[in-house]
């Protein structure tokens, strides 16, 4: 199978361009800590009592 040279540069562009953009990527995931996130539960509604 034969692939031309125009094709086997635009492959190689394709997966530069991809990693590029993958590293670029700003976002930091912190790992998180043992102690669960405390959720703000809404005070009771003294006329209802749901909240």
């Amino acid at each position: 199978m034969k692939v031309s040279k125009a094709l086997l540069k635009a492959m190689a562009v394709a997966v530069t361009v991809s990693t590029v953009t993958a590293c670029i990527n700003e976002k930091v995931i912190k790992p998180k800590t043992g102690e669960p996130e405390k959720k703000q539960v809404p005070y009771d509604c003294p006329g209802c009592g749901m909240g």
